[in-house]
């Protein structure tokens, strides 16, 4: 019978007491540095909570280190500083490189994927295993280390979108996939790297920004300097999660990566958690501060996603031209989507 990716507590307490017992299974010392765009906030919540863990239970010998505000990286260049070696790991979202990570981009489709956290984060972990993924990641000397399931994108700023037809003309920082069913009704996308995005709309570059909700908001302090919050849109979820260099992978013992994988679900967890705290505060604070609260009603949102289906085929298609498999993919992630939200 197959081991399970998240093993039992059982089997992790056994390679712990291997370990206590100061076995060679864990002796492989290594510091990881983990390049991030913008600062702590609930996203980084899993690679903070391994990093913890991870010193903890190898005794300091796999120190993993979190390096905020682009100190070590763009956030579109992290996956080159990955393949060069100037860094071990970092967040890779996928919507920043659509030449690079273009099948990947198949969890950027509008509404496509799962509102539950745990959910998603299973589903991102079986497309990571996919072989088309497997070899679009070995171009960059990259695996996932960690899932990055991340809330549904709404969207803040300074224009009031109570329905469909309010979308005409609002420049909206969205992802390009995601951006279809906006642009069907009049929207203009721009494709604003997540550190840029306060000065954009304060400059007025843009009108409108789209981000998980409601965390990524607050931590950019869009709060700030925005008159809307629209609720309810939920336009689907960035490709994001956490890389690693192959080669840095490569260097540790088995018992290392074991453990390692083992902390996947616990990890997530927390940032599950994280977001739900960040969500109680932020409501009350924008309430606080006069910030007009939309719930966009169901009836609106059906309207966009009416076309999705279509726009996940149109994504298929390109693939498809470029000799990639996309339909087997993503009819791949719709069966292990209904599969993990049953």
């Amino acid at each position: 019978m197959p081991m399970k990716p998240w093993l039992a507590a059982s089997v992790l307490a056994g390679v712990l007491s291997a370990t206590a017992a100061g076995g060679p299974a864990l002796a492989q010392q290594a510091t990881w540095k983990v390049a991030i765009f913008g600062p702590p906030r609930a996203v980084t919540a899993p690679v903070e909570h391994l990093a913890r863990e991870m010193a903890a239970k190898t005794g300091g010998q796999l120190k993993i280190e979190p390096v905020y505000g682009e100190a070590l990286s763009k956030a579109t260049e992290i996956i080159d500083g990955i393949k060069g070696g100037a860094f071990e790991a970092g967040l890779v979202c996928a919507s920043y490189y659509p030449g690079k990570l273009p099948l990947y981009t198949v969890l950027d489709l509008a509404m496509l994927t799962p509102d539950d956290i745990m959910a998603q984060a299973r589903v991102q972990m079986a497309v990571a295993e996919h072989p088309a993924i497997a070899q679009e990641f070995k171009r960059w000397n990259l695996r996932m280390l960690l899932p990055g399931p991340l809330p549904q994108y709404q969207l803040m700023g300074k224009r009031r979108i109570a329905r469909a037809e309010d979308l005409k003309g609002v420049r909206i920082r969205v992802s390009g996939e995601m951006a279809r069913v906006l642009e069907d009704y009049g929207a203009v996308k721009s494709l604003v790297p997540a550190p840029e995005t306060y000065t954009s709309l304060e400059r007025g570059v843009v009108d409108m920004i789209s981000f998980p909700s409601t965390y990524a908001f607050a931590s950019y302090r869009l709060q700030e300097i925005s008159k809307y919050f629209i609720d309810k849109i939920s336009l689907g979820t960035q490709p994001c999660f956490w890389g690693v260099s192959e080669t840095a992978w490569s260097k540790l013992s088995p018992a290392q990566q074991k453990l390692m994988l083992d902390l996947r679900e616990p990890a997530t967890q927390a940032g599950a958690q994280a977001y739900a705290a960040a969500d109680a505060k932020n409501y009350a604070d924008w309430k606080a501060r006069g910030i007009e609260i939309i719930d966009f009603p169901a009836a609106e949102r059906a309207k966009l996603t009416a076309n999705a289906g279509k726009h996940w085929q149109e994504w298929v298609q390109d693939k498809e031209k470029k000799g990639l498999p996309g339909k087997a993919l993503l009819e791949f992630v719709q069966a292990k989507i209904k599969e993990h939200t049953k």
